[in-house]
């Protein structure tokens, strides 16, 4: 492959350091996985640099994963970046951000859609959205294909925030439901500022059956809808061994592209991701 690569979504954990507790509901990968298994695991693919995204350990931890990532990053300097789940509900978010700000590796925060309580519909959490752009901070779109709407609320309360939303809003694709996921798609695509991660959709499929074909309508309809210019590449690791490995996702998703210009798979692969994360 020539093109420069961006991986948009690693995740790293540490079950000894950090808890994370919703890995007691997936056994298969409730232990740790560190940047030498991440190595191992992308020996044969380019990756110029990575995005790392919070992992959910409890909520009073996330300075500590920020920091243990940080300390990973003077590891393996490809590290560019860090998404870190921030408490942007408080009354004085600014004040924590602040603290934030002083690592130079933070780009943005991603935050979750929580239930059967909106986080996306609070009011306190969508004003105070309106920080990350006066920080020059992105935000990523945490949500199951339900709770699409919410993502439109918080995207219409504050436009000018610069969106990313992950694993393409998790389609039901082991269903192979469309109809109301495509509708909630349009409405996010209409906005030129909201991004679409391709990721996380081996997961979303049967995990041990499937096709490159089962995956290719929702890819297409996400191309369709943000054109080359607003989407990037994620491989989700380690979450994405749940149904595949890493190359076997990424070949899947060059034979999704394999269609596509030079020029469009620049700016998947990298130039879109640079631009929006900032790295």
């Amino acid at each position: 492959m020539k093109n420069k690569l961006i991986d948009t979504h690693l995740h790293l954990w540490d079950v000894e350091k950090l808890k994370y507790p919703w890995l007691d509901e997936v056994q298969d990968i409730r232990k740790s996985f560190d940047i030498k298994d991440y190595q191992e695991a992308t020996a044969l693919i380019p990756i110029e640099k990575m995005i790392f995204v919070q992992c959910e350990c409890l909520a009073e931890q996330y300075m500590d994963e920020v920091n243990y990532v940080s300390e990973i990053a003077i590891y393996d300097r490809r590290i560019a970046g860090i998404i870190s789940w921030f408490p942007l509900e408080l009354p004085d978010a600014e004040a924590h951000l602040q603290i934030l700000l002083k690592n130079p590796l933070i780009r943005g925060i991603r935050r979750l859609e929580e239930s059967p309580i909106s986080l996306y519909a609070s009011y306190e959490f969508t004003d105070n959205l309106a920080l990350l752009q006066k920080y020059n901070l992105s935000f990523d779109i945490g949500v199951k294909t339900w709770q699409l709407p919410q993502a439109i609320t918080i995207v219409e309360r504050q436009p000018e925030i610069q969106y990313m939303l992950d694993h393409c809003g998790k389609p039901d694709i082991k269903n192979a439901e469309m109809l109301q996921w495509k509708a909630n798609i349009r409405l996010l695509a209409d906005n030129p500022n909201v991004y679409c991660k391709i990721s996380g959709l081996v997961t979303e499929a049967k995990w041990n059956n499937w096709q490159v074909d089962d995956l290719r309508p929702y890819f297409d309809f996400i191309v369709e809808q943000f054109g080359f210019n607003r989407i990037v590449f994620g491989s989700d690791w380690p979450v994405v061994n749940l149904a595949s490995n890493y190359t076997d996702w990424f070949e899947a998703f060059l034979a999704l592209c394999k269609d596509f210009t030079s020029e469009e798979m620049a700016n998947i692969l990298f130039r879109n991701a640079s631009r929006f994360y900032r790295i």
